[in-house]
């Protein structure tokens, strides 16, 4: 498998296409995640679980900021981190590694724990 990006809060096409350009060498899927499957875990959302449990679509406003998820992407961080920063997905915009402790998270839990864990390091 080639490893996945899932984006979360990225509306504009032009941010994506841009994020898709910058991260295609190294091998990565770029996959935008629709607003109302943020309630579908994690691994599903990567296509590493079958979506085969009815979960309500999500139906709330924004998650409050853009977020990025690695999936089976661990070795080429080092590449992928400054090829995103290039292409305008920051420090600002929050990133997690998918691991077997957040995949059968939601896209809200996971973000709500980065922004407490954001917060707990002085906003850093």
């Amino acid at each position: 498998m080639s490893g996945k990006l899932l984006l979360f809060g990225f509306d504009s096409l032009l941010n994506v296409l841009a994020l898709e350009a910058a991260v295609g060498s190294c091998g990565a899927e770029i996959v935008p995640v629709a607003r109302m499957d943020y309630n579908k875990t994690l691994a599903v959302l990567a296509g590493l679980d079958a979506d085969v449990a009815p979960v309500m679509p999500y139906s709330g406003g924004p998650l409050g900021g853009r977020m990025i998820v690695f999936c089976e992407l661990e070795d080429r961080l080092d590449a992928l981190l400054p090829a995103l920063r290039r292409a305008g997905a920051g420090p600002e915009c929050l990133k997690a590694v998918l691991t077997p402790s957040n995949r059968n998270w939601s896209a809200l839990k996971l973000y709500g724990e980065l922004q407490r864990e954001h917060q707990a390091l002085g906003g850093r």
